[in-house]
């Protein structure tokens, strides 16, 4: 509870400078004429709604390094029209193979030349789009990337994951050392990811799923070094994303309140994949005292298809129940041959929905 109020306290003040900075500034809310770096401060004042309405949507880019990786996300942002840069990498050398317990004491951590490409991505992002837009990698759970370095891609290997899980289930506690390692790795990266521009932090954080790795084994075993890459970015970082990533697994009230004490200026929550009972934009709004990203299923059939109308009806019924505070998105990241010119449109349609919608 002493972390929960804390938290409150360090967003209520920056909040408050943020409320600072808005009220000597005036920035025009309209389509053509504003500064999505300014837009996006403005959703952390909570004193008032912000009209415009940002949007952020993310694929998995196929390149993750090199000049080809940086033009795949200016071209993403300029194409369509997303209103802030989200840096992917999702490439981590496999340094253990794990077979048993044992093993995972052999995990060290990276060596710090792991991540220099990504972070000459992302100077090079700062570099061409940091005037106009906030650059947030992206910075996947320890739990995520350990069982990556241990040998299994969680997106595509469901048969080594699978393998990963059950020795985690045998003796939870064995790996707390390999996570450590990953842990120290990731805080390294995202301090020198922030030297090099990033604005602050899309955290990806996760028990992975928690119908296998719940209760006790999420909370004592996986959460204290889940929860230190959102610390850290909090420290010093001034816009940073908690995204409770679902990861397959399906969330109860009594699994989702274990985010509640991270902190995180935005909480991206999932939404569409509930045990039981579901929870709304509001409801996590009022959980966390901070403004949300969401609404839309990343899985939804009419964005799969390209039907704009059909999203178009979406948007209306998510944006006229949605917090006074918000940037719009999905639970998670859509599908990476999504029609860009189709989610331009709805971009756009979005960012002043609340202008052309007033009663």
């Amino acid at each position: 509870m002493k972390k929960q109020v804390k938290n409150i306290f360090r967003n209520t003040l920056l909040i408050a400078a943020v409320a600072s900075i808005s009220a000597t500034q005036s920035v025009a809310q309209t389509a053509n004429d504003y500064n999505k770096r300014e837009l996006l401060w403005q959703v952390l004042d909570q004193s008032r709604a912000n009209d415009y309405v940002p949007v952020f949507f993310n694929i998995h880019f196929p390149d993750k390094t090199g000049q080809k990786a940086v033009q795949s996300h200016i071209d993403w942002y300029k194409t369509t029209h997303v209103d802030f840069v989200n840096v992917k990498y999702e490439y981590f050398p496999e340094i253990q193979a794990v077979n048993s317990t044992k093993d995972w004491k052999k995990i060290k951590s990276f060596a710090p030349e792991t991540w220099e490409e990504q972070l000459n991505v992302i100077r090079q992002l700062k570099h061409e789009l940091g005037s106009e837009a906030l650059i947030i990698p992206t910075v996947f759970s320890p739990l995520r990337v350990l069982i990556q370095t241990a040998g299994s891609q969680l997106s595509s290997d469901r048969e080594g994951r699978r393998h990963f899980v059950e020795l985690i289930k045998q003796d939870p506690k064995a790996i707390k050392p390999a996570l450590e390692a990953v842990t120290k790795s990731l805080i390294y990266y995202i301090r020198e990811a922030r030297k090099a521009g990033a604005d602050g932090f899309y955290i990806s954080s996760q028990g992975d799923d928690l119908e296998e790795f719940g209760g006790d084994v999420f909370n004592k075993i996986i959460k204290p070094y889940d929860r230190q890459l959102s610390d850290v970015a909090a420290e010093i970082a001034p816009f940073n994303i908690l995204h409770i990533c679902e990861s397959g697994g399906h969330f109860t009230p009594e699994t989702f309140n274990d985010y509640l004490d991270y902190p995180g200026s935005v909480i991206n929550p999932p939404l569409h994949n509930w045990k039981d009972k579901s929870i709304s934009l509001a409801d996590i709004s009022k959980l966390f005292h901070r403004p949300v990203l969401g609404g839309l299923n990343n899985r939804s059939q009419a964005l799969k298809e390209g039907n704009l109308a059909e999203l178009k009806a979406e948007v209306d019924e998510i944006l006229k129940n949605a917090p006074a505070n918000f940037i719009f998105g999905a639970d998670d990241s859509v599908f990476n041959d999504v029609d860009q010119e189709t989610l331009r449109k709805l971009v756009d349609y979005i960012h002043t929905w609340r202008q052309t919608h007033r009663k």
